[in-house]
């Protein structure tokens, strides 16, 4: 692929898909174990200790975050390393293939997750702040999953075996700090991310109400906060593959040697 023959991004999704069917725990299996691990927390434990929202709908929030999360997806370059060194000379495949790889993953969590937020709409009753939590499920991770992507474009890590990192152990910096970090920080990158998208529309409408003595905004008001959201995840997601890029094309030595020795953890 590297040699001359273009990338389209359908032909890319479509390998991206079939490689997580190829290799499930790499993905699937991991998004799965996220959402069920996020459920028991969510009903086991007091919510207030790991959840900000706690309403019926902060249910749907908080599957979707832990879901997109995915430590594996996020780690865009080491997790298909062979791949991603054919693309190290290839700017724009390389940028296509990103695109696939995050596209892939919205299209496993998004159904489900809005799905999920629909029916905690019934128990709510507040079908405006529904569309809301449907739009922070659906649409605005196209943003936040290009941002945390980042962790895995600036910090890849190689997808070793616990009992081969518990081996290696005597190199603790490397192979269990490290990856200790990198491991945990989309969880707090893509949360922090969704926040900041949505900070502005989510201020307008704060504002509005405020002003017109707590009454609902207008519908088209409603609207126009939506659609600025949506501009605002759209510009992340053109930013943060134009960022990535040119920063592989900058350190694309570096990442060819990292990417070629699983042995550095």
């Amino acid at each position: 692929m590297g040699n001359g023959a273009a990338v389209t991004f359908g032909g890319a999704l479509k390998t991206e898909l079939s490689r997580m069917r190829r290799h499930p725990a790499d993905t699937l299996v991991v998004v799965a174990l996220n959402g069920v691990l996020m459920t028991i927390v969510w009903f086991a434990l007091p919510r207030s200790w790991f959840f900000v929202f706690t309403g019926p709908s902060g249910y749907a929030l908080a599957l979707a975050t832990w879901m997109y999360a995915d430590v594996t997806a996020t780690n865009v370059l080491a997790a298909d390393r062979e791949r991603a060194l054919e693309l190290l000379d290839d700017p724009e495949s390389m940028r296509t293939v990103l695109r696939a790889k995050q596209t892939a993953l919205w299209l496993i969590v998004a159904p489900l997750c809005s799905v999920v937020a629909i029916a905690c709409g019934f128990f709510e009753q507040d079908w405006p702040y529904t569309v809301l939590v449907v739009l922070a499920v659906a649409i605005i991770p196209v943003g936040a999953l290009a941002v945390s992507g980042l962790v895995g474009v600036l910090f890849p890590y190689h997808a070793r075996s616990l009992r081969w990192r518990w081996r290696e152990r005597h190199r603790f910096r490397p192979v269990i700090l490290r990856w200790s970090v990198l491991s945990v920080m989309p969880f707090v990158v893509y949360p922090l991310t969704a926040i900041l998208i949505l900070a502005i529309p989510l201020g307008i409408w704060w504002l509005l109400t405020e002003f017109d003595g707590g009454r609902r905004v207008p519908t088209s008001v409603f609207a126009l906060c939506l659609l600025g959201a949506t501009l605002i995840a759209f510009a992340c997601w053109m930013t943060a593959h134009r960022f990535a890029v040119h920063w592989i094309g900058q350190h694309s030595a570096t990442l060819r040697d990292y990417l070629s020795d699983p042995d550095r953890g």
